[in-house]
């Protein structure tokens, strides 16, 4: 049985023991017994919000599967086209995603927060409070942030870096991780932001992970659900080639196809040839997912999903003790 101590990571918050071995039995008992209920897992027991607290202070990043949403913020929105989120970011934490999707729009040497030109009723300062309180709550945690800038920028004197340095850094310290990597232990980040460079910016300052990834997400009459979902599947397939040696993987379950938006996409059963009509319906991304999931244990893969289903967040939370 290994008894080990975790040291907290904010100065004057104690430390206690952490039984590992009888922890896991607990936890993989507790999802057992309640796979009927998958959602009541949030409410009841909280196993997700604690799920890293398990992991060997040894422990790379580079042996996680975790699950992650894609363009966090747009929960608030009534355009439903653009809503990938149903759950707000402390849900989201919550339920077990530790890999955040954050664009941001440079108005004013401030960040707003952004779905294209869509402004989501939120500034970057109100996500990182979220994100706070919630590693506050739960110190054995540590949470990935993706950064991008979004949409053109207005009435700014400063460049994306000097924003976030002075403005969000300055105030946080050593809250958020600038440079990292997926080899460093878990030891090293609990309790702290990773960030990391998303598609357009913040090049200066924060690591670029290089990963590979499949993000196909415009469904078409020529590229349908079912090639959408046959992607996911092969690039999948893929990490487990013996030839394979990323540092990392993100596979994207998101997609969009105009007026089908991103839930339907994700999380409603359908048929390709008529849509909704036909016969045979297949379950969207999500549902498939849950089944399909494998975790390779030899480097970070990251599922990154629109409004991801209880069922899925549990697949592969656990799959890390299996």
């Amino acid at each position: 049985m290994i008894n080990q101590t975790i040291v907290s990571p904010f100065p004057g918050m104690t430390s206690t023991p952490i039984k590992e071995q009888d922890s896991l039995s607990q936890y993989i008992s507790t999802l057992n017994r309640n796979k009927k209920n998958p959602r009541g897992l949030d409410t009841r027991f909280g196993i997700r919000k604690k799920g890293q607290q398990l992991f060997l202070e040894s422990q790379q990043i580079n042996t996680l599967a975790l699950i992650g949403s894609h363009d966090s913020a747009t929960y608030n929105t009534l355009i439903l086209a653009a809503q990938t989120q149903q759950r707000s970011i402390t849900e989201q934490l919550n339920a077990g995603i530790r890999v955040l999707n954050i664009r941001v729009r440079r108005i004013e040497n401030i960040f707003a927060i952004h779905h294209d030109s869509i402004y989501l009723g939120m500034m970057f300062g109100d996500i990182v409070n979220e994100v706070w309180k919630f590693l506050r709550r739960h110190l054995y945690e540590f949470v990935i942030m993706f950064l991008q800038e979004e949409y053109n920028s207005e009435r700014c004197t400063m460049s994306e870096c000097e924003i976030l340095e002075n403005r969000y850094i300055k105030i946080y310290g050593n809250f958020f991780v600038q440079f990292w990597s997926v080899e460093d232990t878990i030891k090293e980040h609990r309790g702290k932001i990773l960030l990391v460079r998303g598609n357009n910016g913040f090049g200066l300052c924060a690591v670029s992970l290089h990963c590979d990834q499949l993000n196909l997400w415009k469904i078409t009459s020529t590229f349908t659900r079912t090639a959408k979902w046959n992607a996911i599947a092969t690039f999948q397939d893929k990490i487990f080639n013996a030839n394979s040696s990323e540092s990392c993987y993100i596979n994207y379950l998101s997609a969009n196809g105009g007026i089908i938006g991103p839930n339907t996409i994700d999380n409603k059963f359908w048929s390709d040839i008529p849509e909704f009509l036909g016969t045979g319906l297949r379950p969207g991304m999500n549902y498939r997912m849950i089944k399909y999931f494998r975790n390779p244990k030899n480097t970070l893969y990251i599922v990154r999903a629109d409004n991801p289903l209880p069922q899925l967040l549990d697949k592969i939370v656990i799959s890390n003790y299996e």
